[in-house]
């Protein structure tokens, strides 16, 4: 693993929220104020540029990631050597748009929608990344509650979407329409007799958000000011070097701990998945 992982953003972000605590007279008013994107705020937890001027912010983004995102390509970033960001905006603890692409347990190079740049980061040395969900609820500006989620333990394999996403275009394109090669559904031109009109169809992923998921082992206090849960893998939380530095600092803060649970694995929910529930309420 790299030098920045999610140890390192759970620190940050424990730290920053135990800072406003300190100082402010209205909680509620200043806790993780969004004075920016969400996005942009996840890169800071995770690569400790929480509270910095926008130069050294780049600075710390520079030696964290080895990819900063696209606009229109997964995933929002790719800490270098290490795991790969996905970060989903919501309102409510309802289901997460993700649009034209269908729920990662992990980024594989191989992905027709990830952009060439992204393919080539690290010298394009990589075959597949581990991808890390990052859920945050924004309400009146301010960060409600953040889940952050490994795609292995959150969604099922690849192979379970490409397959329904395969029959519906198979199905589509039964017919003497004039389809076009597209990475959607379907791209017909030409439908009108003038010949100028054409046509599009999508297709429209969304998964549950990650507390609805995990309900039978972490219950979402809605009173709370901000709530943080973290689900890591048990094999995965036991390559970081800074794991004991997280471990002490729950000890010293009542509100975080780390537990050890099950979780049912995505592709086969009869066996269990050792994992490390990391939950923070305030």
């Amino acid at each position: 693993m790299g030098s920045y992982n999610i140890v390192t953003a759970i620190q940050n972000l424990v730290n920053d929220s135990q800072k406003l605590i300190g100082v402010s007279h209205n909680l509620h008013n200043r806790l993780h104020a969004m004075g920016e994107p969400l996005e942009e705020y996840i890169k800071d937890v995770f690569s400790s540029a929480v509270g910095l001027n926008k130069e050294d912010k780049l600075a710390c983004h520079n030696k964290a990631f080895s990819y900063g995102g696209g606009k229109n390509n997964p995933p929002d970033a790719i800490l270098r050597n290490g795991d790969a960001i996905e970060v989903k905006k919501v309102e409510t603890i309802g289901g997460i748009p993700l649009n034209s692409s269908y729920p990662k347990s992990k980024l594989y190079k191989s992905d027709s929608r990830i952009s060439s740049h992204c393919r080539m980061v690290e010298n394009g040395e990589w075959v597949e990344k581990d991808i890390i969900y990052a859920v945050g609820c924004v309400e009146e500006k301010c960060l409600k509650s953040l889940a952050l989620v490994y795609g292995s333990v959150y969604c099922a394999d690849k192979e379970y979407y490409e397959k329904i996403f395969t029959l519906i275009k198979q199905s589509i394109h039964n017919s003497d329409l004039p389809f076009e090669k597209t990475n959607e559904l379907a791209h017909i031109n030409a439908v009108d007799p003038l010949g100028i009109t054409y046509f599009r169809a999508r297709g429209m992923w969304g998964i549950a958000h990650p507390f609805k998921v995990y309900d039978y082992i972490y219950t979402y206090n809605r009173k709370s000011v901000f709530s943080l849960m973290v689900i890591i893998p048990t094999d995965i939380f036991k390559t970081f070097d800074n794991s004991r530095e997280l471990i002490e600092l729950s000890n010293r803060i009542d509100s975080f701990s780390i537990e050890d649970k099950k979780v049912k694995n995505p592709n086969n929910t009869a066996e269990l998945i050792d994992v490390k529930l990391i939950t923070y309420e305030i």
